[in-house]
């Protein structure tokens, strides 16, 4: 049975990191470039991510392995979501510090903004990591869904942020009806993810266009490809898309 080690799975995962601090596109070149130019965030990006690709390598079946390093890459999907919000939405001033607060409670907003960017930055370059490592094994589909559903996602949590917001200033939220909705349309693509039926590997050739036995190829050194831009606390990728958790409540 093909399958890939975790051995195989950091060392294409260092070199993505590498590839896309100086190739990629603009914002995963910023993420990386920013990782690799911070040697004790690059450290604690090193051991998390270890540990996600033993996660991917255990099963040592391809079907499983996809589906493992799909689960990995819609958890790096919650833990963007802040930070992605907030610069995305160009959310500034007052309102950015009331979305920090959600998530930080009644931290420092300047320490709680500085701590979110640091989860940011070693989740972010996970994240492009499994994008490529999903293309290195074939598994396009999987990627096209797991673009579908940061968008998807990326829309509930703006909109849970700008209800919770709301409330906090004793402001009517005029969307807010539509939220269960569109939560609704999140949680069907996550489960398509995480559960739909992988399509079988070609037995004449793998997905690079190499011999069984060697699969995957090595990745290439290349130019990575434009991405979509990507849209929150972690959660497994089989539990519903439940509304991101306020740090207030703890």
């Amino acid at each position: 049975m093909l399958y890939i080690t975790s051995t195989r799975l950091m060392r294409e995962s260092e070199d993505a990191v590498r590839e896309h601090a100086y190739s990629g596109e603009e914002v995963s070149r910023r993420i990386c470039s920013q990782l690799l130019a911070n040697e004790p965030r690059y450290g604690e990006w090193h051991a998390r991510h270890e540990v996600k690709m033993r996660f991917v390598a255990h099963p040592r079946r391809r079907d499983p392995q996809i589906q493992a390093l799909r689960t990995v890459a819609v958890e790096q999907v919650h833990r963007t979501a802040l930070v992605n919000y907030v610069r995305q939405g160009r959310i500034t001033g007052a309102a950015r510090d009331r979305a920090l607060g959600l998530f930080h409670g009644i931290a420092d907003v300047r320490d709680a903004a500085l701590a979110e960017h640091r989860s940011y930055l070693v989740a972010a370059s996970t994240q492009v990591c499994a994008y490529d490592l999903l293309g290195l094994v074939g598994d396009g589909e999987g990627l096209t869904l797991i673009r579908r559903y940061e968008l998807a996602y990326g829309q509930y949590f703006a909109m849970f942020c700008e209800r919770e917001i709301a409330r906090q200033v004793k402001a009517s939220y005029l969307l807010g009806f539509l939220l269960p909705e569109v939560k609704d349309v999140a949680d069907r693509l996550r489960l398509r993810i995480v559960g739909a039926r992988l399509k079988p590997a070609d037995p004449r050739r793998s997905p690079g266009g190499v011999v069984p036995g060697l699969w995957p190829p090595r990745m290439p050194v290349r130019a990575a490809a434009p991405r979509d831009p990507a849209p929150a606390a972690p959660r497994f990728a089989g539990q519903p898309a439940a509304p991101p958790r306020s740090r207030m409540a703890r």
